[in-house]
């Protein structure tokens, strides 16, 4: 009993990790620069390409996307839990980047919050992205 339990486990576990690719399928890289602003705010890609956010701040910054989920996701670097679901919140670091890949036609709304020196502590930005099929 004892055995298939940890056999049950083990599996669990290599699925939970096996969830989705961590890369582009298009190999189409488009990276939003997280500077003194948050550069490009809109963006549109195809669907497969790769959003990466960079940091290139001297202080941490979180993106945040309500409403994240698996099934809207074709590859994801960064934006995964302890479980490899989704979590709709991640901090970057500086110099640090995560990124996701969409499978479908979507917009995508987040906010990027951007720890600063400034009265407040943090810099709010909303961005825009658009995901459109592939052209034909």
């Amino acid at each position: 009993m004892w055995r298939s339990g940890v056999a049950l486990a083990g599996i669990m576990l290599a699925t939970g990790c096996a969830g989705l690719p961590p890369t582009t399928r298009t190999a189409v890289i488009h990276e939003i620069k997280m500077e003194t602003h948050l550069a490009p705010a809109e963006l549109t890609v195809h669907v497969g390409d790769e959003v990466r956010w960079a940091n290139h701040r001297t202080l941490a910054a979180l993106i945040d996307i309500p409403g994240l989920k698996s099934e809207m996701l074709s590859c994801q670097r960064g934006f995964t839990n302890l479980f490899g679901s989704p979590r709709e919140l991640t901090e970057l670091a500086p110099n640090e980047s995560a990124s996701l890949c969409f499978d479908r036609p979507i917009v995508i709304s987040y906010n990027a919050r951007m720890r600063s020196a400034a009265p407040g502590g943090m810099q709010i930005e909303a961005g825009t992205i658009r995901v459109v099929a592939p052209a034909q």
